[in-house]
């Protein structure tokens, strides 16, 4: 299926920064042995293009420095990204500001915090023949390495760009170690707030073919059509920033076949990002910096189609069945439903699951996805109150069928 452009506002990372130490550490992009990044404490690139940190992600689709709720390590751009383009420990939350990031003599990456167990991030599996050191590069790559001769840096032991999480950037490469029978792709979060793996994959094709796909648990969600038949070629995507050129590449070779793009020179700073959202839309954000202005633009390529009249409709493209013809929505409604109500059964639900399962389901008018992430369905006969009605400022949404009443 060609892909279709939906052209949004660029979203701008949203800090909140709370209280910070009396004594700041040194700013540096590397961690050694004996050191320990505490949670007010980060790493930053050399050229201050990317920050290693804790953080907190939030519903609204940023996130926040401040030490309230669970913190997570991560790496964040500062050209306007919502989500950090990596995170450390996805499924092993820490519950306090108490964590400290730290690397020991055999390359072991680890979060201590108080009255936890520790939580490993790295573990490289090559020997070691010498000190090692986790750096932080303007690439947003986080590399863990020995210290070579003269000590400058040696052989690579680990790398963030080999674990991607929801964002694609460029020098990164998606796709296949024939060797190991290794699979790198982006992964969504399950949730804004849940970094944990989502439903949603974008990897490189495992047939041969020179095309992007992005599947849904496991089930073709998109595809960007053939690319290339050569190794290098340049992509189209009707992309309305024109200042900014791309090249994209497929290579192939006994050991590796993987897909990965770059940006040309331009007569500025050029920052571009690809970010697999909840939803499975791919939005591709970019920003050029130069002596006199900054430009930035942000755009999302996927199946869905966002109908102008009912913009706010979550978008989701699913398949028609026996009462749903595909031309249906849900939209987010501030308030409640009374009557009928049911749970789903699983526990850790991204709202793709919950639509899903209200779609096939032809008595469903109308979910939710609770904090703790299990999904609420309403059934036919149930009745919508909005919050208005009582005059309370509550911010729960409910995803109502658009012929529900």
């Amino acid at each position: 299926m060609a892909p279709s452009l939906i052209l949004v506002p660029l979203v701008f990372i949203q800090i909140f920064l709370g209280s910070v130490s009396a004594i700041s550490p040194p700013k540096t992009d590397t961690l050694k042995p004996g050191q320990q990044l505490r949670d007010w404490e980060q790493l930053i690139s050399a050229r201050k293009v990317f920050t290693l940190g804790f953080f907190t992600p939030t519903e609204s689709s940023t996130f926040s420095l401040g030490s309230a709720g669970l913190r997570y390590i991560g790496i964040w751009s500062q050209h306007g990204l919502s989500n950090p383009v990596w995170v450390g420990n996805p499924t092993e939350s820490v519950f306090d500001s108490s964590g400290s990031l730290s690397i020991d003599t055999n390359g072991v990456l680890k979060i201590t915090s108080a009255n936890a167990s520790p939580i490993t991030v790295v573990r490289p599996h090559l020997s070691l023949a010498g000190n090692v050191s986790a750096t932080l590069l303007d690439s947003g790559n986080f590399v863990i390495r020995e210290t070579g001769r003269g000590g400058g840096p040696g052989r690579v032991l680990w790398q963030s760009f080999d674990h991607p999480g929801s964002i694609l950037l460029p020098g990164m490469k998606i796709g296949f170690n024939l060797k190991t029978k290794k699979e790198v792709s982006i992964t969504s979060w399950t949730s804004n707030k849940v970094p944990t793996p989502g439903a949603f994959r974008l990897g490189l094709d495992p047939s041969g073919a020179n095309q992007l796909l992005v599947w849904r648990h496991g089930e073709i969600y998109w595809s960007s059509g053939k690319l290339s038949n050569n190794g290098s070629s340049q992509l189209n995507l009707e992309l309305s920033s024109s200042y900014i050129d791309y090249e994209f590449t497929f290579h192939s070779d006994k050991h590796m076949k993987y897909f990965s793009y770059s940006v040309k020179k331009t007569n500025g700073s050029v920052f571009s990002s690809w970010l697999l959202d909840t939803l499975g839309q791919i939005t591709v954000t970019n920003s050029l910096e130069s002596k006199t202005s900054i430009r930035g633009s942000s755009e999302s390529s996927g199946p869905c189609r966002t109908d102008s009249k009912n913009s706010s409709a979550i978008c989701i493209a699913e398949k028609p069945t026996a009462c749903r013809k595909g031309s249906e929505y849900f939209e987010p409604r501030r308030g409640f439903m009374m009557d009928n109500a049911y749970y789903g059964v699983g526990l850790s639900s991204g709202i793709s699951d919950c639509h899903g399962s209200c779609w096939r389901n032809c008595s469903c008018v109308a979910f939710e996805r609770s904090s703790g992430g299990r999904c609420q369905y309403w059934g036919k006969g149930s009745t919508f109150v909005p919050y208005d009605t009582f005059n309370v400022n509550l911010e729960l949404i409910v995803y109502v069928l658009d012929s529900a009443k």
